[in-house]
């Protein structure tokens, strides 16, 4: 889950920010787009839910931050949004944090032939995790992890 030096430096400015407001950064991507390059900050509530008026304010501080360090040396939108109900699992304190819970992962290397692993998130350590998936368990490194996330089955 390694991130381009960018990124890291973007995490860095905005850290005291969440901190302050009681959030944490969930996930930052920096991508072009049709309509430009997009910076999306996910943020989520330390604790209970983040609301509207929360995130509004810290959008404002973040982008405040990022104008004056000018991370970006050229014209991009900003989009700070909470994560979802299918949230990204960047850290491996948010995969500690969703052990019990179903989640989708795609591995840079495979691992027993496979890139795509869906299961439960059985067992998360400091170095890597445990997915279980059918009568399967995978174990596998956080540095060969290209993206992870919640997964929610909703039944109709």
């Amino acid at each position: 889950m390694n991130r381009e030096p960018r990124i890291e430096k973007i995490e860095k400015l905005i850290e005291p920010i969440a901190e302050r407001e009681g959030l944490e950064i969930v996930d930052i991507e920096l991508k072009r787009e049709a309509i430009g390059l997009v910076l999306r900050i996910y943020l989520d509530a330390r604790e209970g839910k983040v609301n509207l008026d929360t995130l509004a304010k810290a959008s404002e501080m973040i982008g405040s931050i990022l104008d004056k360090e000018d991370v970006i040396r050229q014209k991009y939108t900003l989009e700070v949004s909470s994560p979802g109900i299918e949230r990204p699992l960047t850290k491996p304190e948010h995969f500690k944090r969703f052990v019990g819970s179903k989640v989708m992962v795609k591995t840079k290397n495979p691992i027993e032939g496979r890139k795509q692993f869906k299961g439960l998130l059985a067992e998360a350590g400091d170095e890597s995790f445990v997915i279980e998936t059918n009568s399967e368990r995978y174990k596998i490194a956080y540095s060969n992890v290209a993206k992870a996330r919640l997964h929610v089955e909703i039944e109709f």
